[in-house]
């Protein structure tokens, strides 16, 4: 199971429980994967997205979702009217977004009373970088010289995504400009503080991300105390929790 199934299943499980149909929207969606699956399951379910050019997947969109369904985002406004779904997703989104604050007050004007919003992105504190794999790449502050030369130092041991047929100097000044431009990692306490300014209640759910994914392979840190598998969890995967509108 990857994170797009992760997410239709996590919502599929949820709607389960309740007597009412339920409406969606995934935040950030790309191209369209978590809407799809959640539709195909019979949920209402939303997208938009800005496709922005670090990352646009609007062409792998389904066509007849492009437009209506899933809606382009402008000027940081969700093209859908206040209260109109019970749950937002957003799957590591929050660590492109320059301005969450904002990307926060509009997800809160668009979730009904009630409603929930499950997000899956990595802190600063997260060891691996999701998008080069590189660990600690992230740590590094931008525009620095010297990651540079330790991102192509791994590379050359064989680490890293997306090689295709740069030279590995290449590659890694590519990879650090892009992460200059379109990632911005905050600290745990940051994104605490910033969830907590819109909803009433943050609950991790990374153990549960971890069961459903992985299943008995789960099995293989659930040896350990339950805080310290959670830190493992957030260093190696990064958070997967659930916040709450408040009624």
């Amino acid at each position: 199971m990857n994170n797009y199934e992760f997410f239709a299943y996590y919502i599929c499980k949820l709607a389960a429980g309740m007597s009412a149909s339920i409406t969606v929207l995934d935040y950030g969606c790309g191209a369209g994967q978590i809407v799809t699956a959640l539709r195909n399951k019979g949920i209402d379910a939303r997208g938009c997205d800005v496709f922005y050019t670090g990352g646009d997947y609007s062409s792998r969109v389904q066509p007849e979702l492009l437009g209506g369904v899933i809606k382009h985002m402008e000027h940081g406004v969700i093209p859908f009217p206040d209260e109109s779904f019970d749950y937002v997703v957003n799957n590591q989104v929050m660590e492109h977004v320059e301005d969450i604050d904002s990307v926060l007050t509009e997800i809160y004007r668009v979730l009904k009373p009630g409603g929930q919003v499950l997000s899956m992105f990595p802190d600063k504190s997260c060891c691996r970088e999701g998008h080069c794999g590189i660990p600690f790449l992230h740590w590094f502050p931008k525009s620095s010289k010297g990651r540079i030369y330790y991102a192509a130092f791994l590379r050359a041991l064989g680490m890293g995504y997306f090689k295709g047929d740069k030279s590995i100097l290449q590659w890694s000044r590519d990879f650090c400009q892009w992460l200059d431009r379109w990632t911005w990692y905050r600290s745990y306490r940051e994104i605490c503080t910033v969830f907590d300014k819109r909803f009433v209640r943050l609950t991790h759910i990374e153990e549960q991300w971890l069961q459903i994914r992985y299943g008995r392979w789960a099995m293989i840190i659930g040896w350990l105390p339950r805080q310290i598998r959670r830190w493992v969890l957030r260093k190696l995967a990064g958070m997967v929790f659930i916040s709450i509108k408040a009624i």
